[in-house]
């Protein structure tokens, strides 16, 4: 795979030799256009496109700290600027990653269309509007109608308005269903990496990406509902209602690109994954649910504070319901010790075996809950906060997967469109089989989903605004490291409610990746415009996109 990457996007000679023109900059839209593709099959394309998208996906929703920094799911404790946003202050290249797959994608749809391969094609487009949608709904107006024509002589393509961009998503992901259903030819099972050949699969997929398409727009679409009720309403598309309806891949776990990126072979020191803590509103959420991820998330803390001086000292064996084992030694709050006193009014929890550090907490902050002992700890040690479980430290495991869209996500949607009165159906119904699916997908055994379902804490309140913002906690729960989702989730909603947590109060929430400097550079005219849609027009962190607007 490596190779064939390496084959296709390799830049030719006459990069090294043009000029600084504008036109040399862009010179290479025209040569990346996939000339490879004709000597390789579309099983081939298609694994390629799978592991690229999903790896995508998953690096910004764990490895890159900036979008699990901004929903409170991570916090740092050493180069802490995520804890308060600062990555969003700079412009951000995401686009042209995302774009790179994207010329590797419309490669494999033209092949296919050449071959006449019809389900091939459809899935491809599915990916599509995956990228495409990631793109303007993290910047706004961007390139669509003209992008990847580098062959054609664009090379400084136009920004489509947003609302152009999401009609045309929304008409791809029609279609592709359409070509998938229409298509004879088969589709490897050993290549499809993610659903194994099952083409039914990939159209739920599709329709399933439409509804999260439609729910996203739903604040400027007047008939998104009516659309949602079309969808669910017709047999030929059918979307993720099973437990294992989930758009997500395995890690092999031999080598670094096969592996989960917090593993050993990709971090080969634990000074990487000690700087990524749990945050304290994600710690608390679950421990005000009872909630059994809990332990399969977090470990317990190294020295947990007690109020018990007769606890001094007393050390826990804890196994974690995946057998990864923990040592916990109480360390009583003894205020006569100058360094323990003089910590005391940080140390928010005590008398707890999970804790996380507090939203917003400083860059290089080492005594988050009161930790004094930093000259042990080091530059990233803490042992008075959690780390997250050693589950996250492995290369591989059954619960580890690279993840773009999950079928408890799809029955959230469905919770609150039915919450808000936009479709027919049992918001209640929805909503628990969103809680039941994720459990289920993090290992949590059937009694125990159960029994957390019948804690009155968990029911769904007899209000609309009760019930949004109760399916709103659990699905950010459920959207655990599909962060890219969950930070799109929050800025439309507002909930779950979590702008002012620790030390945010002065902080304001980012509603947009800026622009990558380039564009301001090569593309200026389109840049300019893309700007001018904005409310303010303003290319920063806090102006408002159309779906904002």
């Amino acid at each position: 795979m490596k190779s064939f990457l390496i084959k296709t996007f390799v830049l030719l000679a006459i990069i090294a030799v043009a000029s600084c023109s504008k036109d040399a900059l862009r010179n290479d839209d025209i040569l990346r256009q996939l000339d490879a593709t004709e000597s390789v099959n579309d099983p081939f394309l298609l694994s390629s496109i799978i592991k690229n998208t999903t790896l995508f996906y998953q690096e910004r929703g764990y490895e890159n700290s900036k979008l699990p920094g901004a929903v409170q799911y991570m916090e740092r404790n050493f180069q802490g600027g995520d804890n308060y946003y600062d990555g969003f202050k700079t412009p951000a290249d995401d686009l042209y990653a995302a774009m790179d797959i994207l010329k590797l994608v419309d490669g494999a749809i033209g092949l296919a269309d050449k071959r006449g391969s019809l389900s091939h094609k459809g899935i491809f487009t599915i990916f599509r509007v995956l990228l495409f949608s990631f793109i303007t709904d993290f910047y706004g107006d961007i390139y669509y109608s003209e992008a990847l024509k580098g062959r054609e002589g664009i090379l400084y393509p136009k920004y489509d308005k947003q609302q152009d961009i999401y009609t045309g998503l929304l008409n791809e992901l029609d279609q592709a269903n359409t070509w998938i259903a229409q298509g004879t030819e088969e589709i490897s099972s050993s290549y499809d990496l993610m659903f194994g050949g099952q083409k039914i699969q990939w159209q739920k997929f599709a329709n399933s990406l439409k509804l999260r398409l439609l729910m996203r727009a739903s604040n400027k679409l007047a008939d998104a509902g009516t659309q949602m009720q079309a969808i669910l309403n017709n047999p030929a598309t059918p979307v993720f209602t099973e437990a294992g309806d989930n758009a997500s891949i395995s890690y092999i776990g031999t080598n670094a690109d096969n592996s989960w990126n917090g593993g050993t072979l990709n971090w080969e020191g634990n000074e990487e994954f000690d700087k990524r803590r749990p945050a304290k509103t994600l710690v608390d959420k679950l421990t005000e649910y009872n909630d059994p991820r809990l332990q399969v998330w977090i470990a317990p803390v190294e020295q947990p504070w007690t109020s018990d001086p007769a606890q001094n000292g007393v050390s826990l064996a804890i196994t974690d319901p995946n057998g990864f084992s923990y040592t916990s030694t109480w360390e009583y709050i003894d205020r006569s010790n100058p360094a323990i006193a003089a910590q005391a009014s940080n140390i928010l929890d005590s008398n707890k075996l999970y804790v996380g550090f507090i939203a917003g907490m400083p860059g290089d902050y080492k005594n988050g809950n009161g930790h004094y002992n930093t000259q042990d700890g080091g530059v990233v040690g803490n042992f008075k906060v959690s780390k997250f479980s050693q589950l996250f430290r492995q290369n591989s495991h059954p619960l580890l997967k690279a993840m773009i869209m999950n079928s408890d996500e799809v029955q959230f949607i469905l919770a609150e469109a039915a919450a808000k009165g936009m479709i027919t159906g049992d918001a209640d119904a929805y909503y628990r089989k969103g809680i039941t699916y994720s459990m289920q997908r993090w290992g949590i055994a059937d009694t125990e989903i159960t029994t957390y379902l019948a804690q009155p804490s968990v029911t769904l309140p007899a209000d609309e605004a009760g019930k949004l913002a109760k399916i709103a906690d659990q699905k950010w729960l459920a959207l655990f490291l599909v962060t890219t989702e969950t930070y799109l989730d929050i800025r439309r909603t507002q909930l779950p409610y979590i702008f002012k947590n620790g030390n945010l109060s002065t902080f304001e929430f980012p509603l947009r990746y800026r622009y990558p400097g380039n564009e301001l550079g090569q593309n200026k005219d389109a840049y300019d415009a893309g700007v001018a849609d904005l409310v303010p027009a303003v290319d920063d962190e806090h102006s408002k996109m159309w779906l904002l607007q």
